[in-house]
């Protein structure tokens, strides 16, 4: 889409300014609108036990910053890892984000706090006694009217100890894990099909108060903006996909978070059929 390339250029032109500047706060704008800092769940690294930190974001009211697949527009934050030597850093836990809907786009993305976790394994053989620096280069983009990219570099410094305690900030993880998705039970029945410029998602997952809603994973598979509406099937609820109208070929397999009422999300992984011959031999007659 024009709007989103011309976000994008944006991003990557003004990142690469910065890169050969220093990291100034008149240099770096979006910083009045989003705060960064790198956190950790615990106050010490514990040898040989896996530590959970993370990049957290306070957004202006207003402001929203990106999700792994950002919609219509935008881009997801971006983090380089600078660890200890031995340590590793694992992937990024998005939690589910929120529609954040702009007629007639609509993107997927965070509001007010987010918080980005990764597990981190130290070194083998780590000795208590010493301090751990870690530190993470961050590449982001926040909105409201206008979108700002932003860069930032953030450091931490742990002791090693035998023993550690949940740091000020660890709610913040229990918090996020809550919003983190999950696979789904092995009772529920999912599928999708195609049917013209619908997918319709099948979900064999009991009694729902409120309609169920998916966020995909890849983009340009689903039209951002469109309604998801739904009807009754058998044992459950049917959601109607709007195909994307940049779609460039058929689907094969649907992925995505899908959000039910009790605020839980799971991973949905599924494949994506032909329509019912019924259907098919139809449209031949047509």
């Amino acid at each position: 889409m024009l709007n989103r390339s011309i976000r994008l250029a944006c991003f990557f032109l003004a990142g690469a300014t910065w890169l050969i500047s220093p990291l100034r706060s008149a240099e770096n704008p979006a910083e009045e609108h989003a705060k960064l800092a790198l956190v950790s769940e615990r106050n010490a690294i514990v040898p040989d036990k896996e530590l959970w930190i993370g990049v957290r974001f306070d957004l202006e009211d207003g402001w929203h910053t990106y999700w792994i697949n950002p919609g219509d527009s935008g881009e997801p934050p971006r983090i380089e890892w600078e660890l200890p030597a031995g340590f590793q850093a694992g992937a990024i836990q998005w939690p589910y984000p929120a529609r954040l809907s702009t007629p007639p786009l609509a993107d997927y993305g965070y509001e007010h706090q987010v918080l980005l976790m990764v597990m981190v394994r130290p070194a083998p053989g780590l000795k208590e006694g010493v301090s751990e620096r870690i530190a993470a280069h961050v590449r982001y983009l926040v909105c409201r009217d206008v979108c700002i990219p932003g860069q930032k570099q953030l450091e931490l410094t742990l002791p090693v100890k035998s023993d550690a305690t949940a740091s000020s900030t660890a709610p913040a993880f229990e918090i996020t894990r809550q919003r983190l998705p999950r696979s789904v039970p092995k009772n529920w029945k999912i599928s999708a099909t195609s049917a013209g410029d619908d997918i319709l998602l099948d979900l064999r997952i009991g009694t729902l108060n409120v309609a169920p809603q998916l966020f995909p994973l890849e983009e340009e598979q689903v039209e951002n903006a469109a309604v998801q509406a739904t009807t009754t099937i058998p044992g459950g609820i049917r959601l109607h996909l709007k195909k994307s109208n940049h779609l460039l070929k058929p689907i094969s397999r649907l992925k995505g978070i899908l959000v039910v009422s009790s605020g839980k999300a799971y991973l949905v992984d599924v494949p994506v059929v032909g329509p019912p011959r019924k259907a098919q031999t139809e449209s031949m007659k047509d």
